[in-house]
């Protein structure tokens, strides 16, 4: 049977099934040394081999675990839950309870002892936690002697309570018979950590509203609803009330103040619990936060421009008809209110799609994040991923219920059963192909007639005509390639900046990395990088620390572009940094981080580095080439040789 320690290395390489992880990863996230989890790794190995289990050496990228979910689901059984031994995040997630609850007794030796790991490692986690939650305005302070204990604004608490405590503290099994809008996970999180009758209370209150307003909030702010007032009566519970009236009455909308009322009055009536005013004004920026499934819950000529400047915007950079689409105009202003407001307030959402929508919309993900300067001029600060998400999903949706196709024609010398063969190969491999028609070669000066977006030939002819393309009747991969970033062109627009776009990427703005072991250090280098160039301003490096604390640049692939604000924006450059292993960026790991230096402000300047930033994104051999460069100056020529600027 394994060590403590190897089950520990063992979970997580199930954690990372099929990625490659390295020993440096594995000691961040378990609190060993890099020494230790390589020793340990062999027990673990020498398990794997006897179980059956493939453990695939990958040199350079580290240990890539291949194992079956039967084999998964036989350990699980065979450690039991007796020998779980916590992660770096379980770790973190309980000393933020214990700090954000009220506690000032522990010492570092006790959390040692409680946690089963060292003091160093402690240390450690403290001072992550200590970083990450001074962007909700808490203070973590260290008393010679005394404790170490949270100090912070009550309505700040909470909000660090719902985003550090995403693990059950306790394991009450808990039956979900409250709504089928709050997902299990949440129910069990609420359970454990914010108490039962919360959760119970609070999801009352919700239907309550609902009945009485004849609303039905969507299962994700259903679910925001829930968990941020069940925290807001655990808080209340144990007297950490909002003492000032931080949200006055006169600032909230009416329909929204009722709201909380009737909440407010379902507590007293079911409970006997009787709310001061800055509690229901709590509650009613909460409500303020929401969306309904089934009508707009205010609507209003602000609201409504800012929906319709977003569709407008996203429009141009993707040269697509969004603004005639009245379902997604309707979903965006029925989506937007809530969205500001919950950035401007700093209420989190779980987007259950995120996942899905970085993998399926990946560049289509990456594009929205240029809307982010929308929530900054009204809101003031940054969206999470997960509204960005939402955006994506939204636009689309829309762009399949309007797709956009290249209208094609060939030309062919095989004959007609030849020519439909080779069409169908086309539009098998490049569905956003459309063949409209095939002519024989003594016709190919017809071609030049119709109207048409792309000439595909299989046979040579000397024109001047920017929709020809000559092809190799086995339509090779080469031409597959030409014909998907044709189309690529074509259907999201070929920017006049493109030149200017391709002087942004330059050998001595690229570095490989070898020790960068976390975000931190990495936005540091690369943010130092652009001033040391003149690119920006020293404001640069902290306007990026603080966006990735609320929300993570990750745009999947492992690739990551980091950015801050236009203003601070000396000359449009874009520094790169390839790792030698991942590191873990947000909820996701990245070895290639593009730290963006360019104004979203202008939409050409804007177009052009998503046109070819997609194509990158979007094809497998590219990105692997890029990994594969042994110096920047290789990296930069790939990068140029398959966006065509050389």
């Amino acid at each position: 049977m394994l060590s403590e320690k190897g089950i520990l290395i063992l979970e997580k390489l199930i954690a990372y099934n099929h990625d490659a992880v390295t020993a440096k990863t594995l000691a961040t996230s378990t609190g060993m040394s890099e020494r230790s989890v390589k020793t340990y790794l062999k027990e673990v190995a020498d398990f794997c081999e006897e179980q059956g289990m493939k453990l695939d050496r990958k040199p350079g990228k580290g240990i890539k675990p291949e194992f079956f979910e039967e084999q998964i689901c036989a350990v699980q059984e065979m450690i039991g839950k007796d020998h779980h031994i916590l992660t770096q995040k379980e770790r973190q997630n309980y000393i933020a309870y214990i700090l954000l609850s009220g506690w000032d007794t522990y010492t570092y030796a006790l959390f040692s002892d409680e946690l089963n790991v060292s003091k160093n490692v402690i240390v450690d986690d403290i001072n992550d936690l200590s970083s990450e939650m001074e962007t909700f305005g808490i203070e973590i302070h260290k008393m010679a002697g005394y404790g170490i204990y949270a100090k912070g604004e009550e309505f700040d608490v909470r909000k660090a309570l719902r985003h550090f405590c995403r693990i059950p503290i306790s394991d009450k099994q808990v039956i979900n018979d409250v709504d089928h809008r709050l997902c299990h996970d949440a129910a069990e999180i609420i359970a454990n950590n914010f108490r039962s009758v919360n959760l119970r209370m609070a999801a009352g209150a919700v239907h309550h509203v609902e009945s009485d307003t004849n609303i039905v909030f969507t299962d994700y702010t259903f679910q925001m609803l829930v968990e941020y007032i069940s925290i807001g009566l655990f808080r209340y519970d144990v007297g950490k009330e909002l003492l000032d009236e931080r949200f006055a009455s006169e600032d909230i909308p009416n329909e929204y103040r009722r709201m909380a009322q009737k909440a407010a009055e379902y507590f007293e009536a079911s409970n006997g619990l009787k709310l001061p005013v800055p509690e229901i004004n709590y509650i009613a920026i909460l409500f303020m936060c929401a969306e309904a499934q089934n009508c707009v819950i205010t609507q209003n000529s602000d609201t409504e421009s800012i929906s319709d400047d977003i569709i407008v915007y996203l429009s141009n950079l993707l040269a697509a008809n969004l603004i005639d689409n009245d379902l997604l105009g309707d979903s965006m202003r029925s989506f937007m209110p809530g969205s500001l407001f919950r950035t401007k307030y700093g209420i989190e959402i779980d987007n259950p799609f995120l996942e899905d929508i970085t993998q399926s919309y990946g560049s289509l993900y990456t594009v929205c994040f240029a809307v982010s300067k929308f929530y900054e001029k009204y809101a003031r600060s940054m969206p999470s991923e997960d509204e960005i998400a939402f955006i994506a999903l939204q636009v689309g949706g829309a762009l399949h219920r309007n797709p956009m196709t290249v209208r094609a024609l060939l030309v062919c010398s095989g004959g007609f059963a030849t020519g439909n063969i080779i069409a169908g190969k086309i539009e098998n491999k490049i569905p956003d192909v459309n063949i409209m028609r095939i002519l024989s070669s003594d016709k190919i000066n017809e071609a030049f007639e119709h109207d048409c977006d792309l000439i595909l030939s299989t046979i040579a002819f000397e024109c001047d005509d920017i929709r020809f393309m000559q092809i190799s009747p086995l339509v090779s991969f080469g031409d597959e390639k030409r014909i998907r970033e044709k189309c690529f062109s074509l259907m999201t627009g070929q920017s006049a900046e493109l030149s200017v776009f391709s002087n942004m990427i330059e050998d001595k703005m690229i570095l490989f990395e070898k020790k960068v072991r976390n975000r931190k250090d990495i936005i540091k280098k690369a943010g130092q990088l652009l001033i040391d160039n003149g690119c920006v301003q020293a404001e640069f490096i902290k306007d990026v620390m603080e966006r990735e604390k609320v929300e993570s640049t990750e745009v999947g692939c492992r690739i990551a572009i980091p950015h801050g604000k236009p203003e601070h924006v000396l000359e449009p450059k874009i520094a790169v940094i390839r790792l030698e292993n991942p590191i873990e960026w947000g909820k996701r790991q990245v070895d290639m981080i593009f730290m963006l230096a360019i104004n979203f402000e202008s939409v050409n300047t804007t177009k052009a580095f998503f046109h070819d930033f997609t194509k990158l994104l979007n094809e497998n051999v590219v990105r692997e080439r890029i990994r594969e460069a042994k110096t920047p100056h290789e990296l930069s020529q790939v990068i140029r040789s398959e966006l065509g600027w050389n």
